[in-house]
């Protein structure tokens, strides 16, 4: 006999706005820590592979490539962090009593979670600081930084997919309790969840460099190395195929993901039926689009088009695929969810979006700072031969 999952009632406090828009909301604010998110999960592997083959072979590409990811990394593991609040707090008003209780059972690894944050936070740093001084003394040491730092980030998103596929499942709430982790570590959602996260992030950080290979081909931005002005075009076809590395291992963990859904969850996604099935198949086209486009873009290095092509197919893919992730949860909690009552408060509402546009205007301001002081220093650098 199957027993009722004991869920924890509600908060009996009610939204402070409509359920739309805290729906709205989480989506948003998630896509945003989305593209922090890759640019650190994915970004990590990369340096590491693009500093090993920069050393080893003396290619002074892979070095330039490797010195910028560095510098680049620590800054995006802050807004991973700070992004990765918004979110975190719409999914615990919308889903705390499965947030919460995912969170208590695997409290040993959820409490060590920020201990591993700071200390890879700390090791960019370090290898961001310490980089010209170890690969001269001791360029094995420099890449045991990136490989840890690596390792607790891919350790960091284990915890965080193994806390969503608990959260979601509430009938594995007992044995959870009763045979501890191990329990957790035989559901089947967990491990291809994890390679699918891990998979995209390296495919999403693939595109960002693609995006910034574009941006050093424009007119008045080019090559940071203007002894090289072919660097650009050689990082757009770095990034295809580290996108096309991430991508093309999701033909298998795509439909093993697929398969470890509960069968309710599965088939309201395969059934052609509804909106959620429609743009499940469409994110699907539009990934095979994407792999044709880049695999074709390496073939035919100066057809700009091909890469255009990839990006934009594999931008909607990712973009529907967090829409489906959503749809997941709330299809998988149907049964116990309850329409929680809402008591707008438009003045809060008011004083939250006017702050949120202040600060986004604000970031705004300091990026586009920060790319026109970086573009001053290139040209006042001396050209090197």
């Amino acid at each position: 006999m199957q027993l009722t999952p004991p869920i924890p009632l509600p908060d009996p406090i009610p939204l402070p706005g409509p359920l739309p828009l805290f729906q709205g909301g989480l989506l948003m604010t998630f896509v945003f820590h989305v593209l922090a998110m890759n640019m650190v999960l994915g970004g990590t592997p990369i340096l590491v592979v693009t500093e090993g083959i920069g050393y080893w072979t003396g290619r002074s590409r892979y070095q330039c490539l490797a010195k910028t990811l560095s510098t680049v990394l620590p800054t995006a593991m802050a807004f991973a962090v700070v992004l990765g609040v918004g979110p975190l707090l719409f999914l615990q008003a919308l889903y705390g009593q499965f947030f919460y209780t995912a969170t208590i059972l695997i409290g040993d690894l959820w409490i060590a979670l920020v201990l591993a944050v700071m200390v890879a936070y700390a090791g960019l740093y370090a290898y961001k600081y310490w980089r010209d001084w170890l690969l001269l003394s001791s360029p094995w040491a420099l890449l045991a930084i990136g490989g840890a730092s690596m390792g607790l980030l891919w350790g960091v998103a284990f915890v965080f997919v193994t806390m969503s596929v608990l959260a979601i499942q509430p009938h594995a709430w007992q044995a959870v309790w009763r045979e501890g982790m191990d329990a957790v570590f035989t559901l089947p959602m967990v491990l291809p969840r994890y390679l699918h996260l891990v998979c995209a992030s390296l495919a999403g950080m693939g595109l960002l460099l693609v995006v910034y290979g574009f941006g050093m081909t424009r007119a008045g931005i080019r090559s940071t190395r203007r002894d090289d002005p072919a660097y650009g075009d050689w990082v757009i076809r770095q990034g295809v195929a580290w996108t096309l590395v991430g991508t093309l291992p999701q033909v298998v963990v795509g439909p093993w993901f697929l398969f470890s859904l509960p069968p309710h969850v599965r088939a309201a996604l395969v059934n052609g039926e509804s909106w959620v099935s429609l743009l499940f198949f469409a994110s699907l086209t539009l990934a095979l689009v994407s792999l044709v486009s880049f695999n074709a873009a390496l073939m035919v290095p100066r057809a700009r088009w091909l890469v255009l092509a990839g990006m934009g197919s594999l931008s909607v893919t990712m973009g529907l695929m967090i829409w489906i992730r959503d749809q997941v949860r709330h299809l998988a909690l149907a049964e116990y969810l309850e329409t929680p009552q809402a008591v707008p408060q438009w003045d809060m509402i008011g004083l939250f979006a006017g702050v949120a546009v202040v600060m986004v205007g604000l970031v705004g301001y300091c990026l586009h700072q920060w790319v026109t002081f970086s573009k001053m220093a290139t040209e006042k650098s001396p050209q090197i031969h």
